[in-house]
């Protein structure tokens, strides 16, 4: 058993050594190969940089790497360092492992994909409506209203959502256009909860709004 143990220990030493003799060798090969040749430090992905990532944030977390290689062998677009002119960039896709980091991997930040305010946890919602259901047009941006659902057997409407905020208001549309004519009502967006945006879509063509003041 102790002849073993001793076999299993030299075993693991030999291994040890023969892998710090290849890692060695790699190093020496690389100084022979720059040996002679004008060198460039370029920066490298020591680990994956997710698309959208700032050159900035890959610098300082550390998942680039500097490394010589042979000004003859380097694209010019090659960074050296992480300027102040890339740092606030972002990488348009996906940097691999060892993949040599260009200039043109970055690209400026992509902007909020909506131009509309939504508030946190809301979504943005929009119906159409005639003008009398649209208080007459009078209901702008930034306006709350409560919503009736007046439903289609004559009953009695039903209060839906009594306070919900107005993100915007636009013309009515046929057929993907603009509608020509004002009395074919309006395009309303609403800041709706996930519940809110539910019942708006599915009580579409029943909706009715009432003008709030302001709380």
């Amino acid at each position: 058993m102790k002849r073993s143990a001793l076999v299993f220990g030299l075993s693991l030493v030999l291994a040890t050594v023969g892998t710090l003799a290849v890692v060695y060798y790699v190093r020496q090969a690389d100084a022979r190969a720059l040996a002679g040749k004008n060198a460039v430090t370029v920066l490298v992905a020591d680990q994956l940089v997710p698309a959208g990532t700032s050159a900035g944030d890959a610098q300082r977390s550390g998942v680039l790497r500097a490394e010589p290689m042979p000004v003859d062998s380097v694209p010019a677009d090659a960074l050296g360092a992480v300027g102040p002119d890339v740092a606030p960039l972002v990488a348009a896709a996906d940097i691999q492992p060892g993949q040599l980091v260009l200039r043109t991997l970055f690209v400026d930040k992509a902007p909020a994909s909506s131009p509309l305010p939504i508030p946190a946890g809301r979504v943005a919602v929009t119906v159409q409506l005639g003008l009398p259901q649209d208080v007459a047009g009078y209901v702008t941006p930034g306006a709350e209203v409560a919503v009736f659902d007046t439903g289609t057997d004559g009953a009695r409407p039903l209060l839906l959502i009594p306070r919900i905020a107005v993100l915007a208001v636009g013309p009515a549309e046929v057929d993907g256009q603009p509608a020509p004519d004002a009395a074919a009502g309006v395009l309303l967006t609403f800041a709706a909860s996930a519940e809110e945006a539910e019942l708006l879509v599915h009580r579409a063509a029943s909706l009715h709004l009432a003008l709030l003041r302001e709380a």
